[in-house]
């Protein structure tokens, strides 16, 4: 297997689970500043989250291209002839890519979760106030 995943540069501890980069991407994401930037002055916290962002970035588009690229070349060789062997990596790379998407369908839905319960606490916060505007007790 063409294994390209990044390994945790030196001790950060928000660098974790590199087999599941997606996810942990998305919840890194959530921790970083929301004017983060190249203009703004962020803390030495700040930062090691988003090194491990970038760097769980990386391992999910390297995991993706390769999945891909190997998805690719099975099936070239399944359709060019019956001659031609499958590369043990690609096979290993196809399986990596499958795992790779339901890590990240996994974040998707706890994403959507998330923003579900958010916007249900905001109607029920609402209520109150909109019937108190129409009179209502």
């Amino acid at each position: 297997m063409s294994d390209t995943t990044r390994a945790a540069p030196g001790k950060n501890p928000h660098f974790e689970r590199i087999d599941r980069a997606p996810y942990e991407l998305g919840h890194l994401l959530k921790k970083m500043p929301a004017d983060f930037s190249m203009f703004n002055p962020i803390t030495a916290d700040d930062r090691l989250i988003a090194e491990a962002a970038m760097n769980h970035a990386t391992n999910a588009n390297d995991i993706l291209m390769n999945g891909l690229a190997a998805l690719g070349n099975v099936m070239f060789v399944a359709g060019a002839n019956g001659n031609s062997k499958v590369n043990s990596d690609d096979i290993a790379d196809i399986g990596c890519l499958i795992r790779h998407i339901a890590v990240e369908a996994q974040f998707l839905q706890e994403t959507e979760w998330s923003i579900r319960e958010a916007l249900e606490a905001h109607i029920d916060r609402a209520a109150p106030e909109v019937a108190k505007s129409k009179g209502h007790k």
